[in-house]
Parts: C-alpha cells; sequence; structure tokens
C-alpha cells in the first residue's frame, strides 16, 4: 500500500509539473504575486467554514446525547480529515477516526457523525447540481450541454439517494428472509437509525442544513475572491460552474494522496473551459492546497498532543 501511496504521489506531482510548464512558469509568478493579498481572505474564510461545519456536529452529538466539548471537536475533525486527506482511502478512514477519537457510546458517535457528513455532503451536492447547470447555461454553445447534464442527473441520483426515507439495506435484509447474515441485520438498523434522524429531530437537521449551506458559500466566494484578485471579471454563474468542475473531481480522484496533482488539472480544465486565465485556476487550486497542508499540520500536530497528554495519564 505504500509504494503505491508513494506511486500516486509521484504521479501527482509529475502531472502539477507538465501543467505549470505548458501555463508557463513567468505567468505563473506573476499571478501569484497578484492573488497573494488575499490569501489571509481564503485562510479566514476556512476558519469559518471549520466553526460551521464543527457546530453542525456538535449538535447533531447533541440530540443522539453524547455531550463533547467544542474545542475538542474541532480537534478531532481536523485529525480525521488530514489522514483521510493525506491517505487513499479518504472518507473509509476519516469518518470511523472522528468516531474512535470521540470515546463515548459507539452508537450514537457513529449516527450523529454519519448524518452531520450525509448532511454536508447533501448541501455539496446541490451546488454541484446548480453549477452544472450554470455551467450549460454559460457554455451553452460549446458542445459540453450533454456531458454536463449527465454529470447533472448522476448529483441529483446522489441527492435522492441521501435523502431517501426508506433505508436500502431493510430491503436487502428482507430479500435475504432468515439467511440474512448478521452483520447486514446491524447495518440495517444503523441505516434505519440515520434514515430516522429526520423524523426524530427535524429542528437540528434544519438547522445543520443551514449552517452547510453557509459553508457551500464560502468555498463559492473563496474562489470569486481569487478570481477578482487576480483582476479578472466575477460572474456567479462561471464561478459556480469552476466549483461544479473542481467537486466532481474531488468525487473521481479522492483515492489519490492529498489529490496530488487532480485538484490542479481540473481546475486549470475550467477555467480554459470558461474562457478564464488557467494560471488563475492553478493558483486557486495551490492556495486551496497551502490551506487544506496547513491544516493538516495543525490536525496531526493535535493528534500527536493528545497522544503523549494520554501517555502521561496512563504512565
Amino acid at each position: 500500500m505504500k509504494w503505491i501511496e508513494t506511486l500516486l504521489i509521484a504521479a501527482g506531482m509529475a502531472l502539477l509539473a507538465v501543467v505549470s510548464a505548458k501555463i508557463g512558469w513567468g505567468a505563473l509568478l506573476r499571478e501569484l504575486r497578484t492573488v497573494w493579498t488575499v490569501l489571509p481572505f481564503v485562510a479566514g474564510l476556512s476558519v469559518l467554514r471549520l466553526l460551521f461545519q464543527t457546530q453542525s456536529w456538535k449538535l447533531a452529538l447533541r440530540e443522539e446525547g453524547v455531550e463533547t466539548d467544542f474545542a475538542e471537536l474541532i480537534g478531532i475533525r481536523m485529525a480525521s480529515q488530514s489522514m483521510g486527506y493525506l491517505s487513499v482511502l479518504g472518507p473509509a478512514i476519516s469518518e470511523p477516526m472522528k468516531i474512535r477519537l470521540l470515546g463515548n457510546d459507539w452508537k450514537n458517535s457513529a449516527t450523529a457523525t454519519v448524518v452531520d457528513s450525509g448532511v454536508y455532503w447533501f448541501s455539496s451536492t446541490l451546488i454541484a447540481i446548480a453549477g452544472c447547470v450554470a455551467a450549460a447555461i454559460v457554455l451553452s454553445r460549446s458542445g459540453y450541454g450533454t456531458t454536463l447534464f449527465a454529470i447533472a442527473i448522476l448529483f441529483v441520483l446522489l441527492a435522492g439517494l441521501l435523502v431517501r426515507q426508506r433505508p436500502v439495506l431493510a430491503s436487502v435484509v428482507q430479500a435475504f428472509g432468515k439467511r440474512a447474515p448478521g452483520w447486514l441485520k446491524k447495518g440495517a438498523e444503523f441505516e434505519k437509525q440515520l434514515r430516522t434522524f429526520r423524523e426524530r429531530h427535524p429542528a437540528a437537521l434544519q438547522s445543520m442544513f443551514r449552517m452547510d449551506l453557509v459553508c457551500q458559500c464560502l468555498l463559492v466566494l473563496e474562489a470569486a475572491l481569487v478570481i477578482s484578485s487576480a483582476k479578472l471579471p466575477v460572474h456567479v454563474l462561471t464561478v459556480l460552474g469552476i466549483e461544479a468542475a473542481v467537486r466532481v473531481a474531488k468525487v473521481t480522484t479522492g483515492w489519490i494522496p492529498a489529490r496530488m496533482g487532480a485538484d490542479e488539472g481540473a481546475a486549470v480544465a475550467a477555467f480554459a473551459a470558461f474562457g478564464l486565465s488557467p494560471a488563475v485556476g492553478l493558483i486557486l487550486a495551490l492556495t486551496r492546497r497551502s490551506r487544506d497542508l496547513l491544516w493538516c499540520l495543525v490536525g496531526l500536530g493535535w493528534l500527536a498532543w493528545r497522544w503523549h497528554r494520554k501517555a502521561e495519564v496512563i504512565s
């Protein structure tokens, strides 16, 4: 597994170097100097998003009877997301790690954590659908309409799966009857717990959804700030279209450690498709990567500090 991750990172860095060479190092340096002043604002928006996401998670945990400290939740979120970001496993490692680090009742913690992630993914999917529609309008004469329509349909299906009330696994268990394995039955029970969260805590779910929508708007604003700082025209439909392209890349390349090269390639292609400078697209991707790597450093540092503190208590 280690050599595969190393190979993927090396391939991503090579792709990044090729893209940079194609654009031109001189153009990149000029754009980088132009957007340098906006970096503190991007970091500030990222902090706001972290606070909203953590508050949403804390609300879900509280509704499930799990009381937690807000500062500790920030640390857990940053540490688990760092591990998922740097690994080929992505959410497959970050979500269980959140539950593990909480150290409370597994069932209630897992329900609240997965519901919180699901609500965030749903809000992200809505923005992606809006972005596909916006891109189809802006690029109506470019021949991308069919592709964008197909991507939008996939996002609609994903959103439908997330809000579906009838559990999927329950139907599978029913089909197996008495021959259904125990792990499948437990999975069906857990899914039912997730699906009924909306009925048991409707007010909390609405609050979580509103906070996650704010997070999505902050991401869009982040892209708009970088585009504006590069002296390029900022149009809502164009920014939404770029965000949709970036999210498609995140979904399809989440198995690449740190999505090295994939984020940059997607941003460059999106900016070029909308007639904007590819160099600015690369700068946007690099700005976000710098922010993500900074949060990884903070999250992993917090995790090391927590383990050290626990070791001192045990000794």
